[in-house]
């Protein structure tokens, strides 16, 4: 894998059509497409258009082939605690992960 642009790596994301779907299902979805998974969440507050949310967050991530300074692109999962689906999906990429 290489680098990938923010807009090549929102449109991933996008195709992995998570909301809707149970945290476990998600995880699944984004290992099979390469994507690392934490088997943990965190009870965060989340700033969203819509307001605060108290929402379960978990990370998924997946790095570019380079040896030195590896692109480290991430998808975030917001999950209501109280139904344990995927409501939003969050992401981003880290440049950065060698400094």
């Amino acid at each position: 894998m290489t680098r990938v642009s923010d807009s090549a790596h929102a449109k991933e994301v996008d195709s992995l059509n998570v909301v809707g779907l149970s945290l476990d299902a998600a995880r699944k979805r984004a290992t099979e497409k390469g994507f690392e998974c934490s088997e943990y969440s965190n009870l965060n507050t989340v700033v969203t258009d819509d307001g605060e949310h108290r929402w379960l967050q978990t990370e998924c991530s997946k790095k570019s082939a380079e040896m030195f300074c590896p692109q480290m692109r991430f998808v975030v999962l917001n999950i209501d605690p109280k139904t344990n689906t995927v409501i939003e999906v969050g992401k981003y990429i880290d440049q950065h992960t060698c400094f």
